[in-house]
């Protein structure tokens, strides 16, 4: 049995814990089975290769940032394959090209589009330890790309579903919960959740995993385990609904969890003349600047001029800045309103199908605490608001509490 295990960067954050590591990944390789790591780099080590970046410039070239951020990868692989060694295992290390990863897409951005899997399986046929470095691979033209944050989960599941393993998460925490225990102290660990609910929790802002992550487990039938790094086995399995079904974890469940983002941005924009053409452009210009559009919103465009609204991460102000103005100066009317004071609070459950209600019963919170929202998006298992950033806790804690979660 191939199992890979992915370790975050805290998990890895010094010597002691990597040595840590690596005598427990001896245990598993003595149980007879092949095993392939994918590891983050140590602690803090890409936000300080950022902060270094940005301390020569406000906005450094992304090509050369992929290439600066994928080294911190490339340190932790090194140093989990000597403690390996040290220990007796064989042991290589492999970058993510090195692993076979081809990328495609924006620089920082880039998203996995093929694994050969040979090396890998060559390495492991021969009885090494294979230690990989997440979050990176390369593209068309030799580049070094990155995954963007959370990429290190994409890695690991996509090396199980090229390799046919399975694959276990290990980070600080000791499994998935119905929502931030740090905002709601009663949350409730799940021991099982669904792809689906998963990935919804995840895109909605639950920083546990990754959503391409969860995505392609559920494309591949890969089960992930997520749980506590070097802790005991009861964590949370991320599996198919079906299987969930199988085990009656989901029988009275309506609502599984609720996601709190604070890394969103809202944008206005008002007075645009009420021509398709004109709302192309600000999307083809996002687009092109690999923004992340998320929520969208319209008012009434029966007249010359109309608005809308969309939110997009805060990470991405700087090229918002850059449409806004050009935007303001192609159309002298119109106001393109950034707000950084805002954050997206979503409900989501498999339970949302069948069940009617919900909705009501959310207004119905915000009514009775005289909280007010910008913007909201359904889909067929999550409802999302956006509300002031000084309120968003608030109202992911009184959701938690009126569904039970």
């Amino acid at each position: 049995m191939i199992i890979v295990h992915k370790y975050g960067g805290t998990s890895v954050a010094t010597t002691e814990k990597i040595m840590n590591i690596a005598k427990y990944l001896g245990s598993v390789k003595d149980s007879g089975n092949d095993v392939v790591v994918v590891v983050s780099a140590m602690g803090k080590t890409t936000d300080a290769l950022i902060k270094l970046a940005h301390e020569i410039t406000e906005n450094p070239d992304s090509r050369e940032m992929d290439r600066l951020m994928s080294t911190g990868e490339q340190q932790t692989i090194s140093l989990l394959s000597i403690a390996l060694q040290t220990l007796g295992y064989e042991a290589i290390s492999l970058t993510g090209a090195q692993a076979g990863i081809k990328t495609s897409g924006h620089y920082m951005k880039n998203k996995i589009d093929d694994i050969n899997g040979d090396v890998i399986k060559n390495h492991l046929n021969e009885g090494k330890i294979v230690v990989v470095a997440g979050f990176q691979g390369v593209n068309k033209d030799g580049d070094v790309t990155t995954l963007g944050r959370g990429g290190s989960d994409t890695s690991a599941v996509a090396l199980a579903a090229a390799l046919g393993g399975k694959c276990e998460i290990y980070t600080d925490v000791d499994g998935i919960y119905s929502i931030d225990p740090r905002v709601y102290g009663d949350a409730k660990k799940l021991p099982y959740i669904s792809y689906d609910e998963m990935m919804e929790l995840a895109y909605l802002g639950a920083g546990v995993m990754e959503p391409r992550a969860v995505e392609l487990g559920g494309k591949y039938g890969v089960e992930i385990y997520v749980g506590k790094s070097l802790g005991e086995k009861n964590g949370t399995i991320i599996t198919s609904i079906q299987k969930i079904k199988e085990i009656k974890e989901m029988e009275e469940r309506v609502i599984t969890g609720v996601s709190i983002n604070e890394n969103v941005i809202m944008v206005n924009v008002e007075e645009i003349p009420t021509n398709a053409q004109n709302v192309y452009e600000i999307f083809e210009k996002a687009e092109a600047n690999g923004i992340n559009i998320d929520m969208i919103s319209q008012n009434d465009v029966t007249s010359h001029h109309g608005s809308f609204a969309f939110t997009c991460p805060k990470t991405d102000i700087a090229a918002l800045e850059k449409i806004g103005k050009e935007i303001e100066s192609e159309f002298p009317q119109t106001s393109f309103i950034i707000n950084q004071y805002v954050t997206k609070v979503s409900i989501v459950g498999i339970g949302l199908i069948s069940n009617v209600g919900v909705a009501a019963k959310m207004f119905k919170i915000l009514a009775e605490n005289d909280i007010s929202f910008h913007q909201i998006s359904t889909s067929e298992i999550s409802i999302s608001l956006v509300v002031d950033e000084v309120m968003g806790k608030k109202v992911a804690e009184l959701f938690a509490r009126e569904f039970d979660i």
